[in-house]
């Protein structure tokens, strides 16, 4: 018979190690110290908590109960184990905002910590990589034809259906500002609308799609990550105010994208999560726990999809709109 695990594991997004051997684990919400003995023991009840665990941790790391219950307990108060009985079994509305909230910079740091970003704000990317990334953004974006009606029509709350339905109306038709945008590079409307989108890009839309077919929570907590991504204006705007003066590019190519963003603000898209939560007073404990997978999945895509942009658009051969495939040219 499997020992039941007392303790469950928080997620560790980072590890650095100091010149005296002291682990720092980097979570959601601190970074927690370990010295090299506790850290090795920790790595031992990772492998134990995920194995068949036939014996006590106790037995496995020849300790007895009680200091191996001391161990937990401490690494518990540090905030990298959390009891498995003291979790709830139902979460509200405001919990799970609240949860989200704290969540979020964390997942959105680990988003955008791919090599791609430092490479353009350094100078060592180029016009054309930052022409690729906006092709992508507007098939994304026109995308949004694909997975939001399907969320409105997966909502059997009124409530969540209305504000869901609104969303969609002020947002269905965003693509054209990144088509604007593009047209400032140089592109003719024929080349961007007959470009076809990298499969990353698909990929996320159609993980969008499942998402709504689910949970229309867990579809909005992917949506309030991605609108999570216009918040922090200070960084949105080095990052198109560097590019611009390092590859040259025109302010008709910048100004759609701030006018979109300006847009959204407006509207007020980034508070959408939670207005629908209010509308849930409570769920269960482990369908929160799998609207948030929802949105660290949503997170895992992001970076996906920025590796597979700068894969792509980086190869000076591969043609810049993708081109639709033609039997007869192909």
């Amino acid at each position: 018979m499997e020992i039941v695990a007392p303790y469950r594991i928080r997620r560790v997004y980072d590890t650095t190690t100091a010149p005296d051997g002291k682990r720092t684990l980097r979570l959601s919400d601190r970074g927690v110290e370990l010295s090299p003995a506790v850290f090795a023991l920790f790595g031992r009840y990772e492998e134990w908590q995920s194995s068949q665990r036939e014996k006590t941790f106790a037995e496995l790391v020849g300790m007895s109960d009680s200091e191996a219950d001391r161990l937990l307990g401490a690494l518990a108060d540090a905030g990298v184990l959390v009891s498995a009985s003291a979790e709830p079994a139902v979460v509200s509305g405001a919990e799970l905002n609240a949860r989200f909230a704290q969540l979020l910079p964390t997942w959105l740091n680990e988003a955008f910590s791919h090599p791609f970003w430092e490479r353009m704000l350094s100078g060592r990317g180029s016009a054309r990589l930052f022409a690729g990334w906006l092709f992508e953004l507007y098939h994304y974006t026109r995308n949004a034809n694909r997975h939001m009606p399907l969320a409105c029509a997966h909502t059997r709350l009124k409530a969540v259906k209305s504000l869901r339905a609104k969303h969609y109306a002020e947002e269905w038709n965003h693509y054209h500002y990144f088509a604007k945008a593009l047209r400032g590079l140089g592109y003719t409307d024929s080349e961007i609308s007959e470009s076809v989108p990298l499969p990353a890009t698909l990929a996320m839309s159609n993980f969008m799609r499942q998402a709504a077919r689910e949970d229309v929570i867990a579809y909005s907590v992917c949506s309030a990550v991605l609108e999570g991504t216009t918040e922090d204006r200070p960084v949105y705007d080095t990052y198109h105010r560097r590019c611009a003066e390092l590859y040259g590019l025109p302010q008709a190519a910048i100004q759609p994208i701030y006018d979109h963003l300006n847009l959204d603000v407006q509207y007020q898209h980034s508070n959408l999560f939670a207005s629908i939560l209010e509308t849930v007073p409570e769920q269960s404990a482990e369908r929160a726990a799998r609207v948030l997978e929802y949105g660290y999945a949503m997170v895992e895509h992001i970076w996906m999809w920025t590796h597979d942009i700068e894969r792509y658009y980086e190869v000076e051969s591969n043609p810049v709109p993708r081109r639709p495939f033609d039997p007869a040219l192909d």
